[in-house]
């Protein structure tokens, strides 16, 4: 093209048109998620060498560029990955937190009931009625304990599922990528970008960084290949791997993100996932659900372990005991729950009220001629009282037909100290200790004897009050179990042994226990509502300082469209005064 008044004005209105046409796509894509503003590259149009200098020929669209800034986009990302997966963490969490409820709705609080329903054992133990609350109190407990369990294996299960779910959607995003990627390399060598599919495939990597976190490098083609956090490549040009769930080798429970090549899965460590929705479930599986999971069973486990020896120790209505022990000596019992390692398999065993162990197969008095002060505050048993193949079967006192009797006596040592000593029903020496036991007010009288076996003690023998020299306590076996409260008043001691431990060091009592549990989970939910505020926040900032760069104002294109019709009319312009010359020279030719 010539450089010409004609030609000018045509590249000059060709140029405003490209640029009317540009400001018009930006304001149409506005709201376009990931779309940016695009911008048209003017050049001069190479001069015209004439005898009389250079002249200019015009204006030429050089090319048309989209604002992006990778440094922006790729801060963006990560607080994207960081922040959809601390979301998907807390949306678990809070159905999490629905498992453990509070207050009398609360395991705790039922498992206390079960304990307090002994005090009527205690006060009537003859009363079958009684005892059935007993059981009906341990039925709830046994219900609630499983409901709770049955929520964690099906919050579990929908955590599996959602990893499903996430997974396809990585490999539909991925392959839609590779599909960019051909589409986008086929335009290498034009000189041109084709702006909208660049930006269509920076909105696929976003999304993909929200379900999972991944990093980019860019090809020589033009093409991304995209590699998970910890190095996993997913994307290498216009091919993309292919990932699925699978079940964990070590518990069938459990998801497992894998790569499915050659027909056959391999299983990715969970530290390749480093952000993303898949990093929130993964780290909720294993971290929360899993604390919780222990925490309950370790709760069930040791309350409803407590309750089964305590059982073991007593006698039933019948006069029955409740340990025998089989022929290789070892105690077996009948438990109140089976199955007592996890929550949801737990379940009560007892169903009869007779069979409730309420009496203690051993009682003591104090014989009528004492001069102390001394009473029985409690006779409990610390082993279950041998029998046939037990080890001190034939040695252990008081048997059916001997008692035991608890002599105090001064120390020949010390006139100060008073010891006391076993005597069967003959005055014979039983368990005889050296140096001989001392009593210390407050310290339960109990057989022990390292010399003894076992060594340990059968009984510990509680009083209140001082005895004296010469004072004796009788111990025998329980004659009517039926009316005897000796092992349910050891239940209701229950209530204030710490005999729960969820971290293997520390014990605390099962209502306190629980309430250790809340404040866990509490803990956790808290720091992942903390988390995910500040994530979202960062992702907030992040999308308005890309905005600022890449984004569309509408004010500003909206000055620009004035700005490029007033230079096309005046384009416009100088073609009608062009014509108007061509008319005039075609007049002055014809005259």
């Amino acid at each position: 093209m010539g450089t010409g008044i004609f030609s000018l004005g045509t590249r000059a209105m060709l140029a405003n048109q490209a640029m009317l046409d540009t400001t018009s796509h930006n304001i149409s894509n506005v709201n376009t998620p990931g779309y940016s503003r695009q911008q048209v590259q003017l050049q001069t149009e190479g001069g015209m060498f004439t005898g009389a200098g250079f002249y200019g020929r015009g204006v030429k669209v050089a090319t048309v560029t989209r604002s992006t800034n990778e440094f922006l986009i790729r801060e963006n990302n990560l607080n994207v990955a960081t922040s959809s997966a601390d979301q998907a963490r807390l949306d678990k969490l809070n159905q999490l937190e629905k498992v453990l409820p509070t207050g009398e709705n609360g395991l705790g609080y039922a498992a206390q009931q079960v304990l307090n329903a002994f005090v009527d054992v205690a006060n009537q133990p003859q009363d079958m009625s009684a005892r059935q609350v007993v059981l009906a109190r341990a039925q709830d407990w046994v219900s609630r304990v499983n409901t709770a369990g049955k929520q964690l294996d099906d919050l579990q299960a929908g955590t599996v599922s959602d990893m499903q779910t996430t997974v396809s959607r990585i490999n539909s995003l991925t392959q839609q990528i590779a599909t960019a990627n051909q589409a986008i390399a086929s335009y290498t060598g034009i000189g041109h970008e084709p702006n909208d599919m660049l930006d269509q495939r920076d909105q696929l990597v976003k999304q993909l960084n929200e379900l999972v976190q991944v990093n980019t490098v860019e090809a020589d083609d033009g093409s991304l290949n995209v590699f998970m956090g910890g190095g996993q490549l997913l994307v290498l040009s216009n091919s993309a791997q292919t990932l699925s769930v699978v079940r964990d080798p070590l518990d069938s429970t459990l998801g497992r993100v894998a790569l499915r090549t050659g027909g056959t899965d391999r299983i990715l460590e969970s530290d390749q996932m480093t952000g993303g929705a898949i990093k929130g479930l993964l780290q909720f599986q294993d971290k929360d659900i899993a604390d919780t999971r222990a925490g309950l069973n370790a709760f069930v486990s040791q309350f409803a372990t407590a309750l089964n020896q305590q059982q073991s120790l007593g006698v039933d209505a019948t006069g029955a005991l409740q340990t025998t022990f089989n022929a290789a000596g070892n105690p077996v019992g009948t438990p109140l729950f089976l199955n007592t390692a996890s929550a949801t398999s737990i379940g009560l065993n007892l169903l009869q009220p007779k069979g409730l162990a309420a009496a203690s197969p051993l009682v003591a008095s104090v014989q009528a001629g004492n001069t102390g002060t001394a009473s029985i505050d409690s006779l409990t048993m610390a082993r279950a009282l041998p029998q046939a193949n037990a080890i001190d079967a034939t040695t252990s006192l008081p048997s059916t037909n001997t008692t035991l009797s608890v002599v105090f006596e001064t120390s020949t040592t010390d006139p100060t100290q008073l010891t006391y000593r076993f005597v069967d029903s003959t005055g014979t020496p039983y368990k005889d200790t050296t140096p001989k036991r001392a009593w210390t007010p407050g310290s339960p009288i109990n057989d022990a004897d390292p010399a003894f076996i076992p060594s340990s003690q059968l009984f510990n023998l509680s009083i209140s009050g001082v005895p004296r020299a010469g004072d004796k306590i009788t111990i025998a076996r329980t004659t009517y179990p039926a009316s005897n409260n000796g092992n349910a008043q050891a239940f209701l001691a229950l209530r204030d042994k710490a005999m729960v431990t969820l971290d293997g060091t520390s014990f605390a009592t099962v209502t306190d226990a629980y309430s250790q549990m809340i404040g866990n989970l509490g803990v956790a939910v808290q720091g992942g509502k903390t988390s995910a505020s500040i994530s979202s926040t960062l992702v907030k900032t992040s999308e308005q300082t890309l905005a600022s760069t890449t984004g569309v104002n509408l004010d500003e294109e909206a000055a620009r469209l004035i700005q490029f019709q007033q230079s096309y009319q005046a384009a416009a312009k100088v073609l009608q005064i062009a014509q108007s010359l061509f008319d005039t020279l075609l007049q002055t030719a014809r005259g």
